[in-house]
């Protein structure tokens, strides 16, 4: 599948398996910094790993503290390398705006529609390309 139709809210290109979830997840508590696991007992996602996935939630869920959570997340390497959403927050966007300021490495991220979200299959590869969105 290719999606032409997204905004891009944080530049950049990534390819990685994709963590599919229709539940939002909340950074702040629901995921360890140190390690990139999903921590959130009520979360689908529980115990799975986000370093080097891209993460389709159709939102952030939650405080803001979540930019600081992935600033963390970035900082140790632990981070998703991109996030593929219905809706970006701008707290959530700020965190990987920072971390490439900050240690030249961000998170790509990407929104799109609901209709489109909801048609991405649970294992897939994901490709942010510069002029589309890949779905194997």
């Amino acid at each position: 599948m290719r999606i032409i139709e997204y905004t891009t809210i944080v530049e950049g290109c990534a390819e990685a398996e994709a963590l599919v979830s229709d539940t939002s997840l909340s950074f702040w508590g629901g995921v360890d910094p140190a390690t990139g696991m999903i921590q959130d007992v009520h979360h689908n996602l529980n115990g799975r790993n986000l370093k080097g996935k891209i993460l389709c939630v159709p939102y952030d869920r939650g405080s803001c503290s979540s930019s600081g959570v992935m600033l963390e997340m970035i900082r140790q390497g632990t981070n998703p390398t991109g996030i593929l959403c219905i809706e970006a927050e701008p707290v959530l966007a700020l965190g990987p705006v920072i971390g490439e300021k900050m240690y030249k490495r961000g998170i790509a991220m990407r929104t799109v529609s609901e209709d489109i979200f909801q048609s991405i299959p649970e294992h897939c590869r994901i490709q942010f390309a510069e002029e589309a969105i890949i779905i194997d």
